[in-house]
């Protein structure tokens, strides 16, 4: 994974590189989540990050194994559209 600014650069274990925005970062329960937007296709979904000891911005993604994880960030999420709608 590298990241830049907002920018997201998730390499498969082919090495192929997919880009995705970064929308907003939550920490919760001892868990970094990241919500993003891949590029090609608009689809948002979230991972949990696992940073690299030494160097914060490297690491891996874990998937968010529960129910109510996935409940946390659609409310936060529904809450990051509405803030956007209100600035417009």
């Amino acid at each position: 994974m590298l990241q830049d600014d907002n920018k997201l650069t998730l390499v498969g274990e082919d090495g192929s590189e997919t880009i995705c925005e970064i929308l907003f970062t939550h920490e919760a329960n001892g868990k970094k989540y990241v919500v993003f937007e891949i590029a090609d296709t608009n689809e948002v979904t979230a991972a949990v990050y696992l940073p690299d000891n030494e160097d914060q911005s490297e690491g891996e993604f874990s998937d968010i194994e529960t129910e109510e994880e996935w409940e946390m960030l659609d409310k936060l999420l529904d809450a990051y559209y509405q803030d956007l709608e209100s600035e417009e």
